[in-house]
């Protein structure tokens, strides 16, 4: 059996022991690890988990690694896992088990997401997530570049609050042809005057 660790999405871990990793239910049944001895046991629903890790997992041995598909998992709870793909996910009934090496660390890992908990997986190209253009060149070069696009967006707001404006239609709303305030409806008296 398959030693897991039971992220849920409060922030609360269970250690334990699951028969199969998998997704296909929508509960999940852990035999857990606990240090008290009181529970043994624990009946999961997968809509409370944001992930389940396996621990132990072997190491990709070095041949098989290659050109890797690069993922970034966003969560619900506004935390992205970066990961290369080592084999592509096995999409089930309530959730997606992943076969990734953590990008960065290099640790092979086999998660099992619940959908409930993601809210994309994105394939990217690379892990840069700056503008192509700021990708290039040194850093004065782009600290030059970010200042003259800061310049021109100043000179157009300059611009624009220089020009003549003129009237639109929602402008003319509640005015005569003179400028002067129309009654609210031609249909109702006029308002009497105030009292003094």
């Amino acid at each position: 059996m398959p030693e897991v660790i039971v992220s849920f999405l409060d922030g609360e871990v269970l250690y334990g022991e699951v028969p199969l990793l998998h997704m296909d239910d929508p509960f999940l049944e852990v035999d857990l690890h606990s240090l008290d001895g009181n529970t043994r046991q624990a009946l999961v629903p997968v809509t409370a988990v944001r992930q389940i890790d396996a621990t132990g997992v072997p190491p990709v041995p070095e041949g098989d690694q290659g050109q890797l598909a690069r993922v970034a998992l966003h969560f619900l709870d506004g935390q992205v896992f970066r990961a290369e793909v080592v084999t592509p996910a096995s999409l089930q009934r309530f959730g997606a088990v992943w076969d990734v090496i953590e990008a960065g660390l290099g640790q092979r890992r086999i998660l099992a997401i619940p959908y409930t908990a993601l809210k994309a997986a994105f394939y990217v190209r690379h892990w840069d997530t700056r503008h192509p253009s700021d990708r290039d060149g040194t850093p004065a070069q782009v600290e030059q570049r970010k200042l003259a696009e800061i310049q021109a967006r100043r000179s157009r707001a300059g611009l624009a609050s220089r020009m003549p404006r003129r009237a639109g239609l929602l402008d003319k709303v509640g005015k005569s042809a003179q400028g002067e305030p129309q009654a609210k409806d031609p249909g109702l008296p006029p308002e009497a005057p105030p009292r003094g």
